[in-house]
C-alpha cells in the first residue's frame, strides 16, 4: 500500500511540469517590444496551457535567426523588422525562411515630431534641416528615416544629416535642440519627457496619396497612412494628423508544433480583456484582426485556428 502511494506521488511530481509545455519567446530588453511580450507571456501562461518565458536580447536581429533555427520557439517584432528578417535585408545579413507569422497584434503609430512652435510644418520642410541619420547600432532607424523622407519626395542627402548610433542618442539630441526632429511614436513615454523640457510638440503629417505611400513602402514595407484625431491625454497630436502605421506581430519557427501555436493563438484570441488590461499598448488589440494578411506566411497551426473561427482571409 505504501509503495503504491509513493509511486503515485512520484508520478504526480513527474506529470506536473509536463502538463504545461515550456516555450521561449525572443524579445528586447526594454521598450515597446518588451512590454508587448510580457503581456503575451502572462496571458498565454495563465490561460493557454503553455508556459511562455520571455528571453530578452539586444534586438530582433539577434533572436530572429534563433527562432528561424529552432533554438527559440517564438519572437515579437514590428512587421518592418519581420519582413526584413525573412528576406535577409537591412537588419540581418542572411534570409530567415523558416519564420512563420502566428498573429497580428496591434497597430503602431509613428512618425516625426517637432516642437509645436517650429516653423517646420511638413516633412518636406525638413530640407536643409538637421535630421537624425546613420543609426549604426539600429538599422531600423535608418530605414524609417529614408521612408519618412521619401514620402515627401526627399532623400537623407537633402537634409543636414546628423549621425546617431541608435534611438536613445537621437532622443537626447532632440531634447538638447541639436536636431530639428526625431522619430517618435504615439503614446511613447519619451514624449512626456520632451514636453517637460522643450514644451509642446506635434507630429508632422504624412502624404496619403497613392504615389507618396508607394514611395514610403519601398523602405517601410507593409506600412500605411491613417488619420489620427486628438484625444485627451494624447501628446503631440493637437489636430487631426495623418500618421504612419505598421503592425506588431508574433512569429514562430516553422517546426514549432501546430498544437502549441494554436494554444498560443487561442489564449490571446479568447482573452482580449486580459491583453488590453496588461498594457496600454494593447489598447487597440482586436482578435478579429489577428489573421490579417501581412505578406509573410502564417504558421499552419495559426491558419487552422483562424479557419475554425471563420476569420482566415477568404473564409466565409
Amino acid at each position: 500500500m505504501l509503495r503504491t502511494i509513493v509511486a503515485l506521488g512520484v508520478a504526480a511530481v513527474i506529470a506536473t511540469p509536463a502538463a504545461a509545455q515550456v516555450v521561449g519567446m525572443g524579445t528586447t530588453q526594454a521598450g515597446a517590444t518588451a512590454q508587448l511580450s510580457t503581456v503575451i507571456a502572462k496571458v498565454v501562461s495563465d490561460k493557454g496551457g503553455v508556459q511562455m518565458r520571455p528571453q530578452p536580447m539586444a534586438g530582433v536581429a539577434q533572436y530572429g535567426p534563433l527562432v528561424n533555427a529552432g533554438e527559440i520557439d517564438f519572437g515579437v517584432a514590428n512587421l518592418v523588422e519581420a519582413r526584413y528578417l525573412v528576406q535577409g535585408k537591412e537588419i540581418v545579413e542572411r534570409p530567415n525562411p523558416e519564420l512563420r507569422l502566428v498573429a497580428r497584434l496591434v497597430p503602431w503609430y509613428n512618425g516625426l515630431v517637432v516642437k509645436a512652435d517650429s516653423p517646420i510644418k511638413s516633412i518636406r520642410d525638413l530640407k536643409g534641416q538637421p535630421t537624425p541619420a546613420g543609426f549604426s547600432g539600429n538599422p531600423l532607424g535608418r530605414v524609417l528615416m529614408e521612408g519618412y523622407l521619401a514620402n515627401a519626395g526627399l532623400k537623407p542627402a537633402d537634409t543636414k544629416q546628423v549621425l546617431v548610433p541608435a534611438f536613445p542618442r537621437m532622443f537626447d539630441m532632440f531634447k538638447q535642440g541639436q536636431l530639428a526632429t526625431s522619430i517618435a511614436t504615439i503614446g511613447s513615454p519619451v514624449l512626456k519627457e520632451w514636453e517637460a523640457v522643450v514644451g509642446p510638440l506635434r507630429f508632422l503629417g504624412f502624404d496619403d496619396s497613392p504615389a507618396a505611400v508607394a514611395a514610403l513602402q519601398q523602405y517601410i514595407p507593409g506600412s500605411y497612412v491613417v488619420e489620427v484625431k486628438p484625444e485627451p491625454g494624447m501628446l503631440a497630436v493637437p489636430a487631426p494628423t495623418k500618421m504612419l502605421v505598421y503592425d506588431y506581430v508574433i512569429f514562430a519557427g516553422a517546426k514549432v508544433s501546430d498544437d502549441v501555436v494554436a494554444k498560443v493563438v487561442a489564449a490571446m484570441y479568447d482573452n482580449p480583456g486580459d491583453m488590453k488590461s496588461g498594457a496600454p499598448l494593447f489598447k487597440e488589440f482586436d482578435p478579429r484582426l489577428m489573421s490579417k494578411d501581412l505578406g509573410i506566411a502564417y504558421h499552419p497551426g495559426a491558419i487552422k485556428f483562424f479557419q475554425a473561427k471563420g476569420i482566415w482571409p477568404g473564409a466565409k
